[in-house]
């Protein structure tokens, strides 16, 4: 089913209201994505540090893996808003990878 309909009938103002909204939220998952990776890798290696007893080798390690994860998948999102600029964005996938 197309985005711009809903039970069936399309919705105009939930039309005109979809690019912002998509943008907003693709803006919302990269503010959310970032720093989540790197809290993630923060509490990971918290916690294999107080299981293993390795404080606080375990938890440098992970965070930093965390760190560059999250500036990999900061590059791709930056390729997607390049790629989408320019209107060279492929239509029938258009979520980053």
């Amino acid at each position: 089913m197309p985005v711009g309909k809903v039970g069936g009938r399309p919705d105009r103002q939930q039309e005109s209201q979809t690019p912002f909204l998509r943008r907003a939220s693709l803006y919302l998952g990269v503010a959310f994505e970032l720093p989540g990776t790197i809290l993630g890798g923060l509490l990971v290696g918290y916690l294999l540090d107080n299981y293993f007893g390795t404080s606080p080798w375990l938890l440098i390690t992970i965070t930093l893996l965390a760190f560059a994860g999250a500036f990999v998948r900061l590059a791709q999102w930056f390729k997607y808003f390049a790629r989408e600029r320019d209107g060279s964005r492929v239509k029938k996938d258009d979520t980053p990878h």
